[in-house]
């Protein structure tokens, strides 16, 4: 048995698993385990077939259209760095943002030549969701005696990373171990574990990002392959259109549901948004740096606005940070990915189309209510999803490499 097989196969999907489970009990752990991961995958690819094959597979990776792209979006985010209010941590942002960019890149790259990339198929992977989920209830239920003991912060709302990462997850859950589903019940015992403690976390976002989750699933299965371009439009008019769809947030929602939900939900989110929204008229075109919302506040200090709606770090909605940080350039920029990106999802098998598309359904609902555009654990665990699917992909694929513009 070739032990780098073993040892590849084991640690990149051991370690992906324990994303959420860690969570439970640290904030900010997804970010040091897609660096892990990476290194794994290069690692073993080496391994199995040569370094001098892993270096040809990262620079064809460099090469493609979206890698290409996203250069160009990165040498603009540094020159933002020039007339950002906030210079010291736009440089960071954007040195971050570059790293993840790269650690993926990386293991799309690894993966594509590694013959020994393959995800374990077995219920291992969703009784550890299903158990992380019930320790998260347990948690919260019992006031975090575990992160007590560990030393860590009682505050409930410190796993509320941890509950995202957990629905992030679930459509993978469901659909890509053949497996699971020879077990009675175990799909609806994690639809059901996750969708609690999502519900018992302090994290709306968790809650939002479930019901897109579980109503959206049943659509993708009826479009099938039409679920690509309905979900892509979706996306890119959502995210050019959302400075102008803000302000009506509340309007949009019926009376009899807009009436229960709580202010600190939605009501806040669209307020900070119309506030954000506001103000990119005055740097259209450029935007006003990258991480410049962080100091929005201080910046329109003379404004009504400033004091409630700017000073909360960010937009809490990657579509307006970009706006109002980006301009319209980075909004181009980053709509000509989001299109390649949507392009690349042809070459999923029809099978596991409706879940690849609930997670994408998901983590784009994340990124219009709730965490900052460049922060490191986030992209770090959407990457670590995509790196799940693109393992999956390639064990469907044999000793094919996973098909992508990305």
């Amino acid at each position: 048995m070739n032990v780098s097989k073993y040892l590849n196969l084991n640690s990149v999907v051991v370690t992906v698993f324990a994303t959420p489970f860690l969570m439970v009990l640290s904030r900010n752990i997804a970010t040091p385990i897609f660096v892990f991961v990476a290194v794994l995958l290069l690692l073993f690819a080496a391994i199995d077939r040569s370094p001098k094959a892993v270096f040809q597979s990262v620079i064809d990776t460099a090469r493609s259209p979206a890698a290409l792209l996203f250069g160009v979006l990165v040498v603009f985010m540094g020159l933002s760095v020039g007339w950002s209010t906030s210079v010291e941590r736009a440089l960071e942002t954007t040195v971050h943002f570059a790293g993840n960019l790269a650690l993926f890149g990386l293991c799309v790259a690894a993966l594509a030549v590694s013959a020994s990339a393959r995800l374990i198929r077995s219920i291992l992977f969703p009784l550890a969701i299903i158990a992380t989920a019930l320790f998260l209830v347990s948690e919260v239920i019992l006031g975090t005696p575990v992160r007590a003991l560990v030393g860590a912060s009682p505050e409930v709302f410190r796993m509320n990373r941890a509950a995202v990462a957990l629905v992030l997850m679930l459509p993978f859950v469901l659909y890509a171990l053949p497996q699971a589903k020879k077990v009675p019940g175990l799909r609806l015992a994690a639809v059901l574990t996750v969708g609690v403690a999502a519900f018992m976390s302090d994290s709306e976002t968790a809650k939002l990002a479930f019901i897109a989750t579980i109503l959206l699933l049943p659509v993708f299965v009826l479009l099938k392959d039409k679920g690509i371009w309905f979900l892509g439009l979706l996306t890119l008019a959502t995210f050019i259109l959302m400075p102008v769809i803000s302000p009506h947030v509340m309007s949009l929602i019926p009376d009899v549901l807009a009436s229960r939900l709580p202010y600190g939900s939605v009501g806040i989110r669209a307020d900070i948004w119309t506030a954000f929204s506001s103000l990119i008229m005055n740097h259209f075109f450029l935007g006003h740096g990258v991480d410049a919302s962080y100091m929005a506040a201080v910046d329109y200090k003379d404004l009504d606005i400033a004091a409630p709606f700017l000073g909360w770090g960010h937009p809490h909605n990657f579509a307006i940070q970009v706006w109002y940080e980006l301009g319209v350039i980075g909004v181009v920029l980053f709509a000509a990915l989001i299109f390649l990106f949507f392009r690349s999802l042809r070459a999923v098998p029809l099978d596991l189309l409706p879940a690849v598309l609930s997670t994408v359904a998901a983590v784009w609902t994340v990124a219009l209510v709730s965490h900052g555009a460049w922060q490191a654990w986030w992209w770090c665990l959407v990457g670590l999803v995509s790196v799940l699917w693109l393992i999956e992909l390639k064990c469907r694929h044999g000793a094919e490499a996973p098909k992508s513009d990305t």
